[in-house]
């Protein structure tokens, strides 16, 4: 079980928002607007790829997979593979909060997932935790599409697990 204390809060720094906002404009010019459900797809994409930058300064047991749309990581030992995902937020997360999957994401082929928040105006982010696919898929709750939450409504449907229920990101430095 992990606590708030467990998650490892990143300062972004000006290097790693022009990375992320690179990766973004490369994407843009292969997939055009694509790649998200959320309304503002650029500023969701800026937000994975911040955390994705943030994971691969944190963790030195992994690294990035390039050319694969669907694996965001690789480990060294090239055994295991990581899909980040990662929300926007206006402070830091709660260890209430819950790791977030749309449904259609469950059939990507990788053996983790590691999730984060990125804070809306792009200066931190909190990397909260991991679980394995299988693991995830078991114990999360999936939210149909109309699903009303907090004066939200699911546009999509997607899985939920509390982030109490990850494990401690530490582990994978």
């Amino acid at each position: 079980m992990i606590t708030e204390n467990d998650f490892i809060e990143v300062n972004i720094t000006n290097e790693m928002l022009e990375e992320a906002k690179s990766r973004n404009e490369s994407f843009k010019n292969k997939y055009g607007s694509n790649g998200t459900h959320r309304t503002n797809k650029e500023n969701q994409r800026i937000v994975g790829y911040l955390a994705e930058v943030a994971i691969n300064k944190c963790f030195k047991s992994v690294e990035y997979v390039v050319g694969d749309d669907n694996i965001d990581f690789i480990s060294k030992n090239k055994k295991v593979t990581l899909d980040s995902k990662a929300q926007g937020c206006n402070g830091m997360p709660k260890i209430d909060y819950v790791a977030t999957l749309y449904e259609e994401q469950n059939k990507r082929p990788v053996d983790m997932y590691i999730f984060s928040r990125v804070k809306n105006d792009f200066t931190k982010v909190w990397i909260c935790g991991f679980i394995s696919k299988k693991d995830y898929i078991k114990y999360a709750k999936l939210m149909p599409k109309g699903t009303k939450n907090n004066n939200f409504t699911y546009d999509n449907s997607r899985y939920e697990l509390e982030y109490s229920k990850l494990h401690n990101p530490n582990i994978l430095t």
